[in-house]
């Protein structure tokens, strides 16, 4: 690493062939804009699911897109040092953080307490005068923000709706495009359709069954004004707001960021168990099992489709508790036990990181083998499954025609009978020789089991038990082997990597672990 850059020498640690910068110092916190992006672990992180301060998330996403790139990370290493701050100081818990921090708080707070200054007075005086100076802002006058409201509400499906397709030609076919604003609606959206016409269409333009585009343009033109006139609104204590916020972006920084660091630049945390990596949600106990890895999940489909890449096994989960405002959806990643108990349906129990407790439901179950001892019996099961198959169909064929043999047979006898009282022949035949033939089908089943025991019998009889032990040896390894080796490359290329890119990481190196870890990363019971 020293080598790529002569201004620094980063120290290093590895796992799994991947070797990452340790950030142990304000130096190395410095010297982050001078490391190639090909080290950073991470390239852009998504705020959501993540167990952070939020406020300092908000602070680093300076352009509020629900993502925090590289630019936005350095940026706030560059405003540390405007502001004098030692870097040292991120690594240290200082209480004194807190008290300033609810200081901040309490000024932000109170700042509408504050006097404002001559020239933000005269502002708001002047915003506040401008309705009665450009009739344009308020076309509607007091009904213009109910109406400005109404279309808003339905101004992203509207926009949507009047929008053409990206591969549309020039010169369209058919009817021009409109919306009924009654009838033949979407009930879903019925009522605020309806409202939008009442408080928005009819003032401005007039009543109409339906809206073209063109109509839909006035509409929103004749609120632009009014919108733009809403965004001028002065902040009153503008200069002290900034002030305050700037204060306590160096505390929130001061007490977070080199946290964050941690888990973007490296992921020591993910690998020290002392520690929490910041995406994992908490702890799930099912099947005798304790599974750390547990991450927020938004869309199971979307997120499935990409995490499977992991070539881990991977459960989804649907967790729900009593005073909960909705459920919540997560995905646990197993690393250690069997694959085989985890089933749809199945329930198990997860405490997120508050230590609240939560019933969790399975929903989805994406496969992998979790150790090599499960890929060793994987091709038995599967013979198994396989004769289990074949024995429950031979024996239900037979049982069916024994019980259809005996049904005739019973017909049969009751034919007789009436045949009988009515003085015509009985056919016996019939019926006997269907029962005759339910009884040799069991028999013959019956026999090929025990020809193919006798066959493997008369196969080692007479041969060393040595020689035997070979052979049953060499059978194993034979059908077992191949699994075995195929599962070993797999267990060496899992990856949490495609986990946290499925959950809107940009990661820009494979997370791998060895199996030491996968048995720290989901504990069984040990009695």
């Amino acid at each position: 690493m020293a080598s790529e850059s002569n201004a620094y020498s980063w120290q290093t640690f590895t796992h799994r062939g991947l070797k990452q910068v340790k950030l142990q110092s304000g130096d190395d916190i410095r010297h982050l804009k001078e490391l190639d992006q090909k080290h950073w672990t991470v390239l852009a992180a998504s705020n959501k699911g993540l167990r952070f301060d939020p406020r300092t998330l908000e602070l680093l996403d300076t352009d509020g897109d629900g993502r925090i790139r590289v630019p936005e990370v350095l940026a706030a290493i560059d405003f540390l040092e405007s502001k004098g701050v030692d870097l040292d100081s991120l690594f240290k818990d200082d209480p004194e953080n807190e008290k300033q921090l609810a200081t901040i708080s309490e000024k932000l707070a109170d700042l509408a307490k504050v006097d404002p200054t001559d020239a933000e007075k005269a502002a708001m005086k002047a915003w506040e005068e401008a309705p009665a100076k450009d009739a344009a802002i308020l076309p509607l006058k007091e009904a213009t923000a109910d109406a400005d409201a109404a279309l808003a509400a339905v101004e992203p499906l509207l926009d949507a709706f009047f929008t053409p397709p990206a591969d549309a030609p020039l010169v369209m076919d058919g009817p021009e495009t409109a919306l009924p604003l009654a009838g033949n609606l979407n009930p879903k959206f019925a009522d605020a359709i309806a409202a939008f016409a009442e408080k928005a269409v009819v003032p401005t333009i007039g009543a109409c069954d339906s809206l073209t585009r063109k109509d839909y343009g006035k509409v929103k033109a004749a609120f632009a004004p009014y919108r733009a006139w809403v965004a001028s609104k002065p902040v009153m204590n503008a200069g002290a707001k900034a002030v305050l916020e700037d204060e306590e972006r160096v505390v929130r920084y001061k007490m977070h960021l080199a946290d964050y660091l941690q888990n973007y630049v490296n992921q020591s945390h993910l690998y020290d168990f002392s520690k929490e990596a910041i995406y994992l949600t908490g702890t799930l106990f099912i099947d005798g099992r304790e599974c750390r890895l547990c991450f927020h999940v938004d869309d199971e489909g979307a997120h499935s489709a990409l995490a499977e890449r992991s070539d881990c096994c991977i459960i989804y989960l649907k967790l729900t508790r009593k005073g909960a405002a909705e459920p919540r959806n997560i995905c646990a990643v197993i690393t250690a036990g069997r694959t085989i108990p985890l089933y749809v349906g199945r329930n198990g129990l997860f405490y997120d990181r508050d230590g609240n407790s939560w019933d969790a439901t399975i929903t989805k179950v994406v496969m992998s083998q979790v150790s090599l001892r499960e890929a060793f019996w994987a091709p038995w099961r599967k013979i198994g499954e396989m004769i289990g198959t074949q024995v429950k169909k031979f024996v239900g064929d037979t049982q069916s025609k024994t019980v259809g043999g005996v049904t005739k047979a019973v017909d049969g006898v009751g034919t007789n009978a009436a045949a009988k009282t009515e003085g015509k022949p009985a056919d016996s035949s019939a019926n006997g020789a269907a029962l005759a033939s339910s009884v040799a089908a069991l028999g013959i089943g019956i026999g090929m089991v025990g020809a193919a025991f006798a066959g493997i019998v008369g196969l080692v009889a007479g041969l060393p038990w040595w020689k035997t032990a070979i052979g049953v040896l060499l059978i194993i390894a034979a059908v077992s082997l191949p699994s075995v080796i195929l599962a070993w490359f797999k267990l060496r290329r899992r990856d949490l990597g495609a986990v946290l890119n499925a959950c809107g990481w940009a990661v820009n190196r494979p997370l791998r672990f060895s199996q030491k870890l996968a048995k720290r990363f989901t504990r069984r019971t040990c009695l």
